[in-house]
């Protein structure tokens, strides 16, 4: 009886380190995808981005189409 008390006791420390293990490298993916993010926010020139979205003339179309509605 006390032997296997003891694998439990080995099998839950197994268990608690795996799942912080894994709750880590959780955050530290969700932190590295904010900071991707941010850094894409801080460098995308939206005047530039809009400028090339409009001047494609099918979506131009669609913003007239819309306006005439």
């Amino acid at each position: 009886m006390e032997n296997i008390e003891k694998n439990l006791s080995i099998i839950r420390s197994l268990e608690t380190d795996i799942i912080n293990k894994v709750s880590a490298k959780a955050d530290k993916i969700v932190q590295e995808t904010m900071q991707e993010r941010q850094l894409r926010m801080k460098t995308v020139n939206v005047d530039k981005a809009l400028n090339t979205l409009l001047s494609d003339p099918d979506i131009l179309n669609v913003f007239i189409r819309l306006r005439d509605k």
